[in-house]
């Protein structure tokens, strides 16, 4: 069964601090690349830029996965800049599973929009496009929800990725 559902946060913490942080494209799976490029994609890389809790968080985050609903979480900044896309795919939360010992069933995913939408920002779940978003709305989904990103527009696309536990 296909579960998500959309919300928005009463209170809103952050100023801009997530602009300044180190993004880092992280690898993907050859598997999922392949894939894509038998579906005919061309670009030489996929997916943004990453700040990941490995790097010192904001304290506010914290307030954010509460509010949203999710306990035991690990958080990802993610960065797409002009042409950055992320095709259409399932996450596997392998990762996830191993450092919070938590089986793939019971792994729910949040994506926290940081600013209001911006012409040629893209968020897709499960079939349905998602634009014209404000700041401080998110997408909240269980396990393997098929979902795809992209910005063709010209400003970056800043999201809070959280993933845990209801």
């Amino acid at each position: 069964m296909i579960n998500y559902n959309f919300g928005h946060l009463k209170s809103i913490p952050w100023k801009k601090d997530f602009k300044s942080f180190n993004y880092l494209k992280q690898p993907i799976k050859q598997e999922e690349i392949d894939n894509w490029r038998n579906q005919g994609y061309y670009h030489q890389s996929f997916s943004g830029g990453m700040y990941s809790s490995k790097n010192p968080m904001p304290n506010w985050v914290e307030n954010v996965s509460n509010e949203v609903g999710l306990k035991k979480c690990g958080y990802v900044f993610y960065k797409m800049n002009t042409l950055d896309i992320m095709p259409i795919h399932s996450d596997h939360y392998e990762t996830y599973s191993k450092v919070f010992d938590v089986p793939f069933e019971k792994v729910s995913r949040a994506i926290v929009f940081l600013e209001k939408w911006k012409s040629g920002h893209y968020f897709e779940i499960a079939g349905n496009s998602y634009c014209g978003w404000k700041k401080g709305d998110f997408i909240l989904w269980d396990g393997s929800v098929p979902h795809a990103a992209s910005n063709i527009g010209l400003e970056p696309r800043y999201t809070l990725q959280i993933t845990g536990i209801k």
